[in-house]
């Protein structure tokens, strides 16, 4: 266990593990640190460095920044620090720049912002309380070994989730109670080792089902009789992790169970093509704003703008053949690629599959047949969507082109969860913003170009942890700045002049290599001896 004995957030939550135990498996089975190693399987990766001015820990809620960068922890951060301005020869070129700003380079973790406390190990976690290695929480309590969850508590092992509780080893779910190795299940309550469960309680190796109770292997059951074998079933299982302090993961337990049973399907709806042209148009509108020169051949930039945001890869459907794309991402990296369909598939699986009574009388043989119902489904699309080509996960989104996930999206490419944003390329979770190009994990941004971690900021390039910038280039954690480079204000039409400059030579090495060399997470690297 990598936690320290006296630990206040690990205290906290081994005492919210063995209650969490108890609702769940009916029983307590040991300290939360036993578990750790299954319990971290699927978190998102963090990365762990020691600060350079003081050596302690410092957590940074993703890994992409280079090797030999400087970290600091977000309360060593002097926000009012103030720099010198460069000279002429600093900032004739963008490798100048960056070599003369080398020192004041560092990576900040350790965010815990908001109204947060007993917090430990974690980063990028806002107004929630009693966390531990944990990553992208927000408004929650009681969490530990997780990543990409809000409004929640009591999560042990839980990936993106909202407003749910009394969870373990679950992923990609909201409105959840009491659920135990779910994945991509909705508004439902006391799932175990289940998949695409909607608006439904009470079931156990269930597959593809709505508005269900009382169904184990799909197979709906007097209440009574159903919770006398939930019971034995629950009963066997926490005697397993107890044992061995790990019970498999659902795609463990399918990709060694029974085959498919194959089902046959009317003939599916032909696979609409889409049209590239709006994306293509919103691409050279993008980079005339931000480059002050349109570019053209959006897929030739492709390899460059998916950098820093996870892939989507296509399949092919079980059923139809049809294409099927699937996130680089967990959980729908996990998915069994043999077992895969679209949505408009997926219902009718659970309609028309089910075992056998006798295959559902212990946990031992649901696990050996489990895998004749398990299908599974990496798509998802709610709300009106259109010209939507390559995209896994939708919700309301118009002309979006190769993004793994699109709410509330337009004119968006090659990018993941670019919410309730327009104009948006090569972007990873920016929210609320418009007109940018590789910005990431960002808020309410309009005109970024290589942002990373900042919010309410308008027209700023190669910038990291800044809040309130307008007009600023190569900044890191820094506060209301103006016509600014390095942290160091310019005179307006000095900085309008330098930017003029940088953004021709940016142009320049776009249209000639089709990628830049520098980008926010490589300029504050060191040559690692």
């Amino acid at each position: 266990m990598n936690n320290p004995p006296n630990s206040q957030a690990y205290e906290a939550l081994n005492r919210a593990w063995k209650s969490t135990c108890r609702v769940l498996l009916g029983g307590e089975i040991g300290e939360l640190g036993r578990y750790e190693p299954w319990l971290s399987e699927h978190m998102a990766p963090m990365l762990k460095k020691k600060s350079a001015l003081s050596g302690k820990d410092v957590c940074c809620a993703m890994p992409d920044y280079a090797p030999g960068a400087r970290f600091l922890s977000l309360e060593e951060i002097d926000f009012g620090q103030k720099f010198a301005p460069l000279n002429i020869n600093e900032i004739k070129d963008i490798d100048s720049i960056i070599d003369a700003l080398g020192e004041r380079f560092a990576y900040c973790g350790n965010m815990v912002l908001g109204n947060s406390s007993n917090v430990e190990q974690s980063s990028d976690v806002h107004n929630s309380f009693h966390v531990l290695n944990a990553n992208f929480i927000h408004d929650c309590k009681y969490v530990a070994y997780s990543s990409y969850c809000s409004d929640s508590k009591y999560l042990f092992s839980v990936f993106s989730d909202r407003s749910s509780s009394h969870m373990i080893r679950v992923f990609e779910t909201f409105k959840q109670a009491r659920c135990f190795e779910a994945w991509e299940c909705f508004e439902s309550s006391d799932c175990y080792f289940s998949s695409c469960v909607e608006a439904s309680q009470e079931a156990i190796f269930s597959f593809n089902l709505r508005n269900r109770r009382h169904v184990i292997g799909n197979l709906e059951l007097p209440k009574d009789k159903y919770l006398a074998l939930k019971a034995k079933l629950v009963g066997e299982m926490r005697e397993e992790l107890e044992r061995k302090g790990r019970l498999p993961s659902l795609m463990d337990i399918i990709s060694s169970s029974a085959p498919l049973t194959r089902v046959e399907l009317p003939e599916p709806d032909a696979e609409q093509a889409g049209d590239l042209e709006p994306m293509e148009e919103a691409f050279r509108k993008t980079t005339g704003v931000l480059l002050g020169r349109p570019l053209d051949g959006l897929r030739s930039y492709e390899n460059w703008l998916m950098r820093h945001v996870p892939a989507t890869q296509k399949a092919r459907s079980v059923v139809s053949g049809r294409s099927v794309y699937v996130n680089d991402i967990v959980p729908y990296n996990l998915m069994l690629k043999d077992r895969l369909v679209k949505q408009d598939e997926v219902w009718k699986m659970g309609v028309l599959t089910k075992l056998e009574p006798s295959e559902i009388e212990s946990f031992e043989k649901l696990k050996k047949a489990a895998g004749r119902i398990a299908y599974f489904c990496p798509e998802g699309m709610v709300g009106e969507s259109r010209n939507i080509p390559e995209v896994a996960v939708v919700n309301t989104s118009l002309n979006c082109y190769h993004c793994g996930i699109a709410s509330f999206n337009e004119n968006t490419a090659y990018s993941y969860w670019a919410r309730n944003s327009k104009y948006m390329f090569g972007s990873a979770l920016a929210f609320l913003s418009s007109f940018c190009m590789n910005a990431n994990y960002s808020t309410n941004l309009s005109r970024a170009f290589e942002a990373d971690g900042c919010n309410n900021c308008s027209d700023v390039y190669f910038a990291h942890n800044c809040e309130n910038a307008r007009d600023a280039m190569f900044c890191f954690n820094a506060k209301n700045l103006h016509s600014a480079i390095g942290n160091s204000p310019l005179p307006p039409e000095q900085y309008r002049r330098v930017k003029g400059a940088l953004l021709a030579q940016m142009a320049d090495e776009l249209e000639q290599n089709k990628e830049l060399k520098w980008d926010i997470y490589n300029i504050g690297g060191r040559p690692v001896t």
